[in-house]
């Protein structure tokens, strides 16, 4: 589900050790991602030289540090073209016992060349990749070594943009990511001074009318959906961020409808624009309204004291 902390886990596996961080989007390819040759101008000239991206220069990195973990992190993966992204890459996923590449992949020119220059004087690289591709002292092969990492986060909810198939998953370990509702308590929503709402409670709530209406757990709001850094959620930021998510993303469709939680009565709806209306007041009851419809309670000043 959106804002479970998939980030905050990745950082924190990563944090102690040397990583590579890239995050996939729509516009992202196999030269984004692997490098290519791009120009720079050397005094009145123009030269050309190969500029190496996340993925080559975390390769580079894993193997100068045999003894070492390191860890190329891929944000948000689904919302780029993974099988345009990865190309032959693809192959290098899959692992034997000893953490090592199963197979290896050939590469252009300019990536050997490059892989030239940084290599050549690592004997270790020389010796496994003619061990796994059975051909000596030839940088035109390529092969996983065993410290190299590859974490990548991903909502399931996002599938509009680019769907993965089913054999580039099957490479992947997964880790299912929790809604932590404890981690939710810490957190206040703001309307005023005098009203304030756990938002742990309002997920508590609101999530499994999510999961009822649309039948998936991956539209629920997560417990860092909103992050504050003092912990308090003010009324513009849960106006802006949640009720605009539960508006276009989950109830849009079911304005008029018995399905729909924008209400501030089992008689009386209410439109997104009414909490724009320019009138604050108004618009902080209209939310207090919503609030009671749907069964959140405001905190009390004795539980405040607890």
């Amino acid at each position: 589900a959106p804002g479970t902390g998939k980030s905050k886990k990745a950082k924190e596996i990563i944090s102690a050790h040397s990583y590579t961080r890239t995050t996939f989007h729509p516009d992202t390819d196999y030269a984004s991602f692997v490098g290519s040759y791009k120009p720079a101008k050397n005094g009145n000239e123009i030269t050309y030289s190969f500029i190496p991206q996340a993925f080559t220069k975390a390769y580079v990195a894993a193997w100068k540090s045999r003894n070492e973990p390191y860890y190329l992190l891929i944000e948000e993966i689904n919302r780029g073209n993974c099988a345009q992204i990865f190309g032959d890459i693809f192959q290098l996923l899959d692992r034997r016992n000893d953490g090592y590449s199963e197979y290896t992949i050939d590469v252009d020119t300019d990536l050997a060349e490059y892989l030239e220059s940084q290599l050549s004087g690592n004997p270790e690289y020389i010796e496994k990749i003619a061990e796994l591709s059975g051909v000596s002292n030839d940088y035109s092969k390529l092969a996983l070594p065993s410290n190299l990492y590859i974490i990548a986060t991903m909502n399931t909810s996002d599938q509009s943009l680019f769907p993965m198939d089913s054999a580039f998953k099957r490479r992947w370990d997964w880790e299912y990511i929790p809604i932590n509702y404890t981690d939710a308590d810490q957190f206040i929503i703001k309307l005023d001074e005098d009203t304030l709402y756990s938002w742990g409670e309002f997920l508590r709530q609101i999530n499994p009318k999510i999961k009822e209406l649309t039948g998936n757990e991956d539209k629920q709001l997560g417990n860092r959906f909103i992050n504050p850094h003092d912990q308090i959620i003010t009324f513009d930021q849960f106006r802006s961020k949640v009720m605009f998510y539960l508006w276009f993303e989950i109830y849009k469709d079911e304005a008029g409808g018995t399905d729909t939680i924008f209400k501030k009565s089992a008689e009386t709806e209410f439109s997104f624009t009414d909490l724009f209306i320019g009138d604050k007041e108004a618009e902080k009851a209209i939310l207090k309204e919503f609030f009671s419809y749907n069964g959140i309670n405001p905190k009390t000043e004795t539980e405040e004291v607890l």
